[in-house]
C-alpha cells in the first residue's frame, strides 16, 4: 500500500467555457434586482385574474391558473392535469392579503404585522418579505412602484 498522494484534476464549474457573446446576451435577459428601499416603497396588489374566496374559518382560498409553455400545456391535456391550482391562506396570511389594496406600501404592511402580532420590525420584515416573495413567484401578487426615480436615484414628489 502506497502513501503517495493522489493528484486529482481541478473541477470546473461549467463543463465548457462560456463564450463572450453569451455573457453579453445574458446581461439583457436578467431580471432587474430591486433595491431594498425600492421594494419597501412598492405597493403590492393581488393579481386581478386570481379568484379570492372567503372561508368560514377566517382564511382565504386563492384559485389561480397555472402558467406553462407549450410542452406543459400538452402534458396537461395528455395526463388530465388540472389547469388551476388553489392556495389556502391561514388567518395571518389572509389578513395581510386583505390589506393589499395597491395603496399601502410594503413598509405599511410591515408596520401592520409588527403591531398586530407584537413582533419587532425586523422579524416582521423578514417574514413578510419571504411571504410576498412566495406569492410573487406564483404570480398571485404584483408590485407597483409608487413613484419614479430621477437621474440621481431619488424619488420624484
Amino acid at each position: 500500500m502506497s502513501l503517495r498522494p493522489t493528484i486529482r484534476p481541478k473541477k470546473r464549474s461549467r463543463p465548457w467555457p462560456v463564450p463572450w457573446f453569451a455573457r453579453k446576451a445574458a446581461m439583457f435577459f436578467r431580471r432587474k434586482r430591486l433595491s431594498r428601499s425600492d421594494m419597501l416603497a412598492s405597493a403590492p396588489h393581488v393579481n386581478p385574474s386570481v379568484r379570492l374566496t372567503e372561508l368560514d374559518t377566517g382564511g382565504i382560498r386563492m384559485v389561480y391558473e397555472k402558467a406553462g409553455g407549450f410542452l406543459i400545456r400538452a402534458l396537461r391535456r395528455l395526463f388530465a392535469i388540472p389547469r388551476t391550482a388553489e392556495l389556502l391562506l391561514d388567518d395571518i396570511g389572509s389578513r395581510v392579503v386583505r390589506h393589499m389594496d395597491g395603496k399601502r406600501t410594503v413598509q405599511d404592511l410591515i408596520r401592520f404585522v409588527a403591531g398586530e402580532y407584537h413582533l419587532s420590525r425586523k422579524e416582521a420584515e423578514v417574514a413578510l418579505l419571504a411571504y410576498l416573495e412566495r406569492l410573487g413567484r406564483r404570480n398571485l401578487v404584483g408590485f407597483e412602484m409608487t413613484a419614479d426615480k430621477d437621474e440621481t436615484g431619488r424619488y420624484d414628489e
